[in-house]
């Protein structure tokens, strides 16, 4: 019995029985039965900001002074949780919720921020600052500082006339964007030295119902080690292309077509070519992918490899049909969070050449204060049939230069926070 038949079917239940149950934690809506207003005496507001690295809290604490900043959402008049949504080169979405707690509890609304590559890093936060600072005023307003609001409005006649005329402004990208990239690095000891460059092109156009991109690259490595009798020096490269072309058919359904071609010393590969069509389905609309997004994709491709030496099962270059399934989960709440997925796949011409893949993160509160956080990731390994058939030296397994085989690996981590103390946090101090 291989691995795949063995293990599959407890992995898909196990996940799928996670998944409904986790999607299943989200804050329902409550009406308001009372007046709402803040719960401390000073008469600000109490906020909890939710958000990742990227967002500069202390820029959003020194832009909007008039609330009171907690550390925990337990203590909050307002949960401010933040997503980050990149579309490919074009620039990024940021997903603002705006969570009433406690006497605002059913007063919630979304607002959303569009962030273009080409913003400065001071441009983004700037943006989505403005953002909290509107989503903010409807509570504010209840409050003894509502005197302190001044509203204003940006108003270009221009701008004002062409959207009352239904006339959009012309793009003459036609919504693609494009970046070059290039770069390197070196270091050199007395025993030691190294240099790797990297170099590539995207070009990437994402719209409502297209998404597309088109990437060549190239990465070159060489080191060298210097002892008393000898000098070793291990010369790597990777490159290659990745295209895909996805089209959203309804708010669950979206098909795909991807090609890719590859070429590693690492992985015995002169060259390889794919292409492999692609079907997902969303559980949720992709509408709400921002707070919560399970999906179901299965791809079928064809390929054809070229190898630089010969491999295990003696084979110098073929051609070969495969297929996945993958599951897969991003949920984002006042909770916490969960990431994780699972995929099989198996090649057509030996099922026992296969692969399942489970990778799982969940950051959870448990209460106030109590932060935990979990990652796991677990492959059962069955389908490394490009390693070559050569015994590796000692140099080269230590050096890295070939893929090794392995039939699973297994990695996780797990930590516990915990933050107690002042409950307010309203100052910002940049000094040392």
């Amino acid at each position: 019995m291989n691995i795949l038949s063995k293990h599959r079917l407890p992995f898909y239940r196990i996940f799928i029985y996670l998944l409904f149950f986790l999607s299943g934690l989200t804050l329902s809506a409550i009406p308001v039965t009372g007046g709402a207003g803040p719960m401390n005496n000073n008469g600000r507001i109490s906020v909890f900001l939710d958000g990742h690295w990227w967002l500069d809290t202390d820029f959003v604490r020194e832009q909007i002074p008039i609330v009171n900043y907690v550390r925990d959402k337990e203590t909050a008049d307002v949960h401010i949780l933040m997503t980050r949504h990149r579309a490919g080169r074009a620039g990024a979405n940021y997903a603002i919720s705006f969570i009433g707690r406690g006497a605002f509890r059913g007063v919630d609304q979304d607002i959303t921020y569009w962030a273009s590559s080409t913003n400065s890093a001071d441009e983004t936060r700037r943006g989505y600052t403005n953002k909290i600072k509107i989503g903010l005023v409807r509570y504010i307003a209840t409050t003894s500082h509502v005197d302190r609001i001044i509203v204003d409005y940006d108003f270009d006649e221009e701008i004002v006339i062409r959207e009352t005329a239904f006339e959009p402004e012309a793009d003459p990208w036609d919504s693609w964007i494009f970046e070059v990239y290039g770069g390197g690095n070196f270091s050199k000891e007395e025993k030691q030295s190294s240099v790797s460059s990297r170099f590539g092109f995207f070009a990437d156009r994402v719209t409502a119902d297209w998404k597309v991109r088109f990437r060549p690259y190239m990465n070159l490595s060489r080191r060298t080690y210097y002892t008393d009798e000898d000098t070793i020096v291990s010369s790597s490269h990777r490159g290659g292309h990745q295209t895909y072309v996805v089209k959203s058919i309804n708010d669950h359904w979206s098909v795909g077509l991807f090609n890719a071609g590859f070429s590693s010393t690492f992985h015995n590969m002169h060259y390889s070519i794919e292409l492999v069509p692609a079907i997902e389905y969303s559980f949720y609309p992709y509408s709400q992918a921002t707070r919560r997004m399970i999906t179901l994709a299965y791809r079928m491709g064809y390929e054809y490899r070229d190898y630089i030496e010969t491999t295990i099962f003696f084979k110098d270059s073929e051609f070969l049909w495969s297929h996945s399934l993958e599951a897969a989960a991003r949920i984002q709440q006042p909770w916490g969070s969960f990431r994780g997925g699972l995929a099989g796949s198996h090649y057509f011409h030996d099922l026992s050449i296969n692969r399942v893949e489970l990778f799982a993160s969940i950051s959870l509160r448990v209460f106030q204060g109590l932060a935990l956080n979990l990652q796991t990731n677990l492959n059962l390994i069955n389908d490394l049939i490009a390693i070559p058939a050569v015994d590796l030296s000692l140099e080269e397994i230590l050096l890295e230069q070939s893929q090794q085989a392995t039939n699973y690996s297994v990695s996780g981590s797990i930590g516990l926070s915990y933050t107690f103390g002042s409950e307010f946090s309203a100052a910002f101090n940049p000094r040392l």
